[in-house]
């Protein structure tokens, strides 16, 4: 068995696996998005809530309302990816043989996940004028902690599946492999859509705003996901977000 590279190698050839030149601009337009660039006065977009979603914001909304999901949508992720890279790079010092590069480029992955993410939100929330429901200011269009978490969830679901796939020692024990495939994908799925209702029960969104964010927040996981794996899978989840008289709803289809 070839001995590997050293370790800043193993760590620069994931870095390249990773990333192209065409990341360098979404780099730049992440780092100009921390600022609002467009006044709201000239947003050339607006959209306005819908009968239907102001009815169910006056239903489920609870003003001064704080739940767990409105906190920062990137103190898990970021959370998750010290803990990754915590890991990864002391195997690699510890262990001269030690093969990083498999888990370097999920936790790039991921990173990369969440900068594109923030990037496409931070970009619509600038152009179109959509005033929140507790009229806060205008970026309500759409949900960043919802497209955060579902991107992330999202990716984190289609690591966690393969690995499951992978993994020889279940290969006698399908009906456990189908449990854990099934209990990762609830339960990351089920924060995510917490989180899409909290901020409607918080009164910072509408339903609409929720439900895109959820959509370009899961395109988002597994597309880069796709890129990064080289999988070329055509694993998406059919979710669907729709609500009734007893508010927000989610159903989920998912071939295991």
């Amino acid at each position: 068995m070839s001995t590997p590279e050293p370790l800043p190698q193993q760590v620069l050839e994931s870095f390249n696996d990773v990333f192209s030149w065409y990341d360098g601009p979404m780099f730049l337009v992440y780092i100009l998005n921390t600022h609002d660039i467009i006044p709201d006065d000239m947003k050339p977009i607006a959209v306005g809530p819908l009968a239907a979603e102001q009815a169910l914001a006056r239903e489920l909304a609870v003003p001064g309302s704080s739940s767990l999901g409105s906190m920062d949508p990137f103190r898990i992720p970021n959370m998750i990816l010290m803990a990754r890279s915590a890991h990864a790079l002391g195997r690699g010092l510890i262990d001269d043989n030690a093969d990083i590069r498999g888990e370097m480029r999920g936790i790039l992955g991921l990173y990369k996940t969440l900068v594109y993410t923030e990037v496409i939100t931070k970009t619509v929330k600038s152009t179109v004028y959509r005033v929140r429901p507790n009229q806060s200011d205008t970026r309500s269009f759409f949900s960043g902690h919802t497209s955060a978490t579902f991107a992330a969830s999202s990716y984190l679901n289609r690591e966690i599946d393969d690995a499951l796939l992978r993994w020889s020692v279940l290969d006698d024990y399908p009906l456990l492999r189908t449990t854990l495939r099934g209990g990762a994908f609830a339960a990351l799925y089920g924060w995510a859509s917490y989180v899409g209702y909290s901020r409607m029960r918080d009164n910072h969104h509408y339903l609409l705003d929720v439900l895109i964010g959820a959509a370009i927040g899961t395109l988002m996981g597994n597309f880069i996901y796709d890129s990064v794996s080289g999988s070329g899978s055509d694993y998406f989840p059919d979710i669907g977000i729709h609500s009734s008289e007893n508010g927000p709803q989610l159903s989920v289809t998912v071939a295991l």
